[in-house]
């Protein structure tokens, strides 16, 4: 099964106006792979055309050793569309692909809305603000905006309203800083979100500064991510992966949610009306359908998706 083509297909969707690249790799035999990444260059294209071309799409670390200079979003496309293949032709799921199922279902996180919360959501990342409801879970978003002290303050004051965790609340510049932050409260904390290498997860696990790993599809492989997790195991700490930005991206994360013993929580962007039909038309099924806080596993082959390709066309960006 070795790599004969990647092309590239940027869509946008209809009322949000949100653009993200779905990657079909073929190989020469002629299985084809889909993946997705939130926008692909000509030039990153081009060179993972080169690395790619003649590769087993077998061999996940060689590939991702070969697309070292490409762009994070693409690199973690192709090893997507790669696992795909590799699950087509085996007639299995992808996750039994990345070491078999560990739970029947994924729970879910998004955004607030009352929508979402109607559509079967019980879980949501708010700003500070956000007053608790019953019957919800909550993430408070930090937004890297904060001072190490202002944010140690807060995780303080969230300590009576038990959130989930408090995401990302400032810069993981220094160490230091962050386990003052751990240390003042209860509050669980989670990194990852901006990280732009594994290294800086690393050092936040070995000083126990962190309590949630937020490693996601955008910047990181299913395979970087998946050994993160076996690393955060050993220390005890839970993954919630962060979003991509279609829905290619999300029939990913629920594979790699179902490999993962310590997985927690998979965040997914929330999508409605227009928006949500085209998702579902693109990838031929409405994999991001939540009931009870909980998405399903997909069934199918691969990443058990069938991408549309008219669909592909008539929300070309």
């Amino acid at each position: 099964m070795k790599i004969r083509q990647i092309e590239s297909f940027s869509v946008k969707q209809p009322s949000d106006g949100r653009t993200y690249s779905l990657v079909r790799v073929t190989t020469e035999s002629g299985p084809v792979g889909w993946g997705e990444s939130p926008s692909v260059s000509a030039r990153d294209l081009s060179l993972a055309q080169a690395a790619c071309a003649g590769q087993e799409a077998t061999r996940f670390e060689v590939l991702r050793t070969k697309l070292e200079s490409v762009g994070g979003g693409l690199r973690s496309a192709i090893i997507m569309a790669a696992v795909d293949i590799v699950g087509q032709v085996s007639k299995a799921p992808a996750y039994q692909v990345m070491g078999g199922p560990t739970r029947n279902k994924v729970r879910a996180l998004t955004e607030w809305s009352e929508a979402a919360a109607k559509a079967g959501h019980r879980a949501f990342i708010v700003d500070a603000k956000y007053q608790p409801q019953a019957g919800f879970d909550y993430v408070v978003n930090g937004g890297a905006s904060m001072t190490p002290v202002a944010a140690s303050l807060l995780a303080v004051q969230l300590e009576k309203n038990r959130p989930l965790w408090l995401d990302e609340p400032c810069r993981a510049t220094n160490v230091g800083a962050l386990r003052k932050i751990s240390e003042e409260s209860v509050t669980p904390i989670g990194w990852g979100g901006n990280a732009s290498s594994t290294a800086t997860i690393q050092d936040m696990l070995r000083e126990q500064v962190i309590d949630v790993v937020r490693l996601g599809l955008r910047r990181f492989d299913l395979w970087t991510i998946r050994k993160t997790a076996a690393l955060a195991e050993t220390y005890y700490t839970a993954v919630a992966p962060g979003a991509g930005h279609g829905p290619v991206a999300t029939a990913a994360a629920l594979h790699l949610a179902a490999s993962m013993p310590n997985f927690f929580i998979q965040e997914v962007p929330w999508a409605a009306g227009e928006d949500a039909k085209m998702r579902a038309e693109l990838v031929g099924a409405n994999i991001e359908q939540v009931k009870d806080g909980y998405f399903a596993l997909p069934t199918g082959a691969g990443l058990g998706i069938k991408v549309n390709e008219a669909a592909l066309r008539r929300y070309a960006a």
